[in-house]
């Protein structure tokens, strides 16, 4: 296929063998929709058998169906009815979260059917865009989104919005000319393509690609070429092997002491059954995905609507947030930001009122207008002298491509002619020749100054003329135009972004901005959102070839802003910060998608198309990108709350498997039985480990930086406490056991024995609350469903011990001074001993 911009019109019209004066034959177009199919995307999607089994592939998933299948081996039907109940809550929550954001992305997506003007037969017909095969010739109108991509014929004042596929905010005006030489998209001015917008102007285009041919449709091919596992389940994927291993290991050691011990092969292979169906924490999948689920409501709330529930894990240890600039850190609306009068260099508005009209006189009139440069000056009108709006000229021409300039003529009450023109600020010099030296050194000094700061700068003249013109093209040296000044238009920074730019650097994380635009004009956007200080942490994406591979890593790990950036360039850029960083980005055009794609969370704006929301992990509704800060802090209380969890639910199965392996080598008997492990592992567990998942974050959590990226998910602190405190629970346990059984029945000791196990949990369920605070200082931070879970653990002991769920558990009544005494010790010495790890052992 040609690169049509290379070539002229009649040679594309040649190739895709058409006719611009009467387009294709009904019967051609049939012929190639056979052959080019409908003008639709085809982008690939998961299919319902993959989402159906997806929750299974879990590995923490995998290990509870095997213990599922251990424990209907056993017959324990107690255990067998816990744990499916764990796993069909832990699926149900899977799906209903899943199908139910499915369905709201549904309702965003677009339903109507485009209508487009195309020549048919030698007749301009009305069909649907996706009717459209190679070859058609299409009539584009003001307001058009353009149906496909196609080579310009013929244009009249044409300003397209490419933003959707470059990145660049800026309009772009186009031509039929050809270009020689390989370009870029946003370099190609005689091509217009599918996705972007007519801003003004018509054109008659030769469609050259259509679906998944065009450049849209290419760039969205990529929205699932990507697949890796998030950074957080890796990290829980590496812990759940490391336990399954040790599980094996110290299973294979109690089969063999006990098989030692001449126990009966059946009875030591049950036990060792039961013991390793206890040392799997099983309420840890379905508690994690209630909180999760609880996470995404209330993000929801804040129309930040979560995919998939592990992306709220993982943006809680996010280290670097790469966001496009064009539509999320601002709004894609063009203002007014500064002005230059010749006439004054006063700011007041006492000063510039004859100024402000000749402003608003060269502008499309307010009712008419649809060019973003047009609306940025009627807006900042409207502020300012909004009685201008009511002016209405004689006749309005529209942007000339070959002068640069647009404008509009004006008539008094005398029927004199008035024109104001504005355009590029060279063309605009060099119309006004009366202009002096120094008055136009002056203009040039402050246009110099505006294009530093990276505005886009319009310059302003106006003339009295002796005969109405249809067009500025017709102007003659003897129309003498005034030079009246320049306005300089820039984006604008969307409300409250630069507070969660700030919020996230004192987080320790890095925001970098991902635009198209060209590099002034990111720098001063960056500088204005305090993302740098320096143009030398800007990298013209557009030179990127010129940059040696060796030295490249550095500069993108260096750089703040990043600009000329095409879709291949994000690409590449994210795979480069990944390697060390955990990487979220935003984005809300097609050519946002591959980086989404290639993030470690990709993060898509509400009004982005269907495309680039199936490509992201979260969906901003507002395009807020504040709400990107709030993600980031529920993830990180999360993230935080499921290691508290899994430090309480390992210390405890830790500690009953150190109890099992202590009694066999000491003893040969168990001090503790099943139904009594059950119990701890499935009542009070159950009981305290939901509400430590919704514990309250910890003071300093949004000051804390990031984690580094390969960093386990339990930190060596975490580790080491959750050893500490399995082995004091242990000790306490066996300790009180062989104490106990001296002067009490074994029935005694036991009941003891089991109390000591279950206080020890709630001393463990009080210390984890604060993984660096003192439980002194987390006794006043209100957690409602915790006091509550507490109350009802010790009711349900209580029960235990002294009423009819002693039958359950086989317990026994007991001297009150012992019960006392093992209480006591149980409840207070692993308190003391977490403490003091805390004070001795820093993060």
């Amino acid at each position: 296929m040609l690169n049509y911009y290379n070539h002229s019109v009649k040679d594309s019209v040649i190739d895709l063998k058409s006719d611009p004066e009467t387009g294709l034959s009904s019967k051609e177009v049939l012929h190639r929709r056979k052959k080019y199919g409908e003008n639709n995307l085809n982008i690939q999607t998961t299919p319902l058998w993959k989402k159906l089994i997806e929750p299974f592939t879990d590995l923490f998933m995998l290990i509870l169906l095997i213990a599922l299948i251990l424990s209907i081996f056993q017959k324990s039907w107690t255990e067998v009815i816990v744990i499916s109940i764990n796993i069909a809550l832990d699926i149900g929550v899977f799906y209903i979260q899943r199908f139910s954001t499915e369905r709201i992305l549904n309702s965003l997506k677009e339903k109507t059917i485009q209508k487009i003007t195309a020549l048919r037969n030698g007749k301009e017909v009305e069909i649907d865009a996706s009717e459209l095969v190679p070859g058609d010739i299409v009539i584009l109108h003001e307001g058009d989104r353009i149906p496909a991509d196609g080579r310009i014929i013929t244009e009249s004042g044409l300003l397209t919005n490419e933003a959707m596929l470059t990145g660049e905010s800026e309009s772009i005006a186009k031509d039929a000319k050809a270009i020689s030489g390989k370009k870029k998209v946003y370099e190609q001015r005689n091509m217009v393509f599918s996705g972007s917008f007519v801003i003004t102007g018509n054109s008659k285009i030769l469609v050259t690609a259509t679906g998944d041919n065009t450049e849209y449709g290419k760039i969205a091919s990529l929205a699932s070429s990507a697949i890796f596992t998030s950074p957080i389940q890796e990290k829980i994927n590496k812990l759940v092997v490391r336990i399954a291993t040790i599980i094996l290991i110290v299973a294979v050691a109690v089969l063999i002491i006990q098989l030692v011990d001449k126990i009966p092969f059946y009875e030591a292979t049950e036990f060792t059954l039961a013991m390793i169906v206890s040392a799997v924490p099983e309420d840890l999948p379905i508690v994690t995905a209630i909180i999760l689920a609880i996470g995404a409501v209330r993000l929801a709330k804040r129309n930040a609507l979560i995919k998939e529930l592990r992306a709220i894990q993982s943006i809680g240890i996010v280290s670097t947030i790469a966001s496009d600039k064009t539509g999320t850190l601002t709004e894609n609306r063009l203002s007014l930001r500064d002005f230059w009068n010749p006439k004054t260099d006063s700011k007041a508005k006492k000063n510039n009122e004859s100024f402000y009209k000749v402003v608003s006189e060269s502008a499309i009139p307010f009712d008419a207008a649809t060019d973003p440069l047009d609306l940025a000056i009627w807006n900042y009108i409207k502020d300012e002298e909004p009685h201008l709006l009511d002016s209405k000229p004689l006749k309005t021409y529209a942007f000339d491509q070959t002068l640069k300039t647009s404008g509009n003529l004006f008539e008094d009450k005398t029927g004199k002619l008035h024109l104001v023109i504005k355009g590029a600020p060279e063309t605009i010099f060099s119309m006004c020749e009366s202009m002096k030296k120094t008055d136009r050194e002056r203009a040039e000094s402050e246009l110099e100054s505006f294009s530093n700061k990276g505005f886009k700068v319009i310059a302003l003249a106006s003339a009295n003329i002796n005969h109405e013109i249809n067009e500025l093209t017709r102007l003659t040296k003897n129309d003498k135009f005034k030079f009246e000044g320049l306005i300089a238009i820039a984006d604008t920074v969307r409300a409250g972004v630069v507070d969660a730019i700030k919020q996230a650097d004192t987080a320790g994380v890095k925001v970098k901005m991902v635009t198209g635009d060209h590099a002034q004009t990111a720098f001063a956007i960056g500088r204005e959102l305090g993302l740098c200080k320096d143009f030398s942490e800007v990298l013209d994406c557009s030179k990127l070839g010129d940059i040696p591979d060796s030295d490249l890593e550095d500069r993108v790990r260096a750089a703040s802003i990043f600009a000329r950036v095409t879709p291949e360039d994000k690409f590449r850029i994210l795979s480069i910060i990944k390697k060390s960083e955990i990487v979220a980005m935003t984005g809300d055009g097609v050519n946002d998608v591959p980086a989404l794609t290639n993030a470690h969370i990709g993060i898509a704006m509400g009004d982005a198309p269907s495309i680039v929301q199936d490509a992201g992990d979260m969906v901003l509704l507002d395009n807020n990108f504040a709400n990107i800060v709030s993600a980031m802090k529920e993830g990180r209380v999360i993230l935080a709350n499921i290691r508290r969890m899994l430090v309480y639910l390992l210390a405890t199965n830790a500690g009953e498997v150190i109890i099992t392996l202590a009694a066999l080598l000491i003893s040969g008997v168990q001090i503790l039985l099943p139904i009594q492990i059950l119990w701890i592992n499935m009542v009070t567990d159950t009981l305290m480990v939901i509400p430590i998942g919704l514990e309250p974050p910890e003071r300093e959590f949004m000051s804390q930086k990031p984690e580094p990226k390969n960093s386990p998910i339990l930190s060596k602190v975490l580790i080491s406490r959750m050893v500490v405190m399995s082995a004091t629970m242990a000790i306490i346990t066996l300790a009180i056991y062989y104490f106990a059984s001296s002067h009490f029945s074994h029935e005694e000791s036991n009941s003891l024995a089991f109390t000591a196990m279950v206080v020890v949990q709630w001393a463990n369920a009080l210390s984890v609350r604060g993984t660096y605070e003192s439980i002194f200082k987390r006794m006043k931070v209100r957690n409602p469903l915790f006091i509550l879970s507490f109350i009802a653990a010790i009711t349900l002991q209580c029960l235990v011990m002294f009423g009819p769920l002693s039958v359950l558990t086989k317990t026994v009544p007991v001297k009150p001074v012992a019960l006392i005494i093992t209480i006591a010790i149980s409840f207070f010495v692993p308190l003391i001993v977490c403490e003091i790890h805390k004070k001795l052992v820093k993060p």
